[in-house]
């Protein structure tokens, strides 16, 4: 099982979700942290070497995803309005 770590500014978006939300949210997460290799909603992001991003309907969960840590870290949590999104965000992923 990998760890979960939030950085300053996902916690800060996390914490702003309605409760149903963040549920379904923290949910998903667990889930994903036990087999990162296999969920459906998990994409990689071009360009970045550990950059990944879950899909729960409009919302994104952008992570790093450190397999020889055995850790996530979750970056930053949004609502996809384009596809400049995963550009604007791309400089928080290592």
């Amino acid at each position: 099982m990998f760890q979960i770590f939030f950085t300053s500014r996902a916690d800060k978006e996390f914490t702003k979700l309605p409760y149903k939300l963040k549920q379904k949210f923290y949910s998903e997460i667990k889930r994903f942290s036990t087999n990162p290799s296999f969920h459906l909603q998990v994409r990689k992001i071009k360009g970045t070497k550990f950059g990944y991003r879950l899909r729960l309907g409009r919302w994104r969960i952008l992570f790093a995803l450190l397999l020889k840590e055995k850790r996530i870290e979750i970056v930053d949590i949004f609502l996809k309005k384009g596809r400049e999104d995963y550009n604007k965000r791309k400089y928080l992923l290592r």
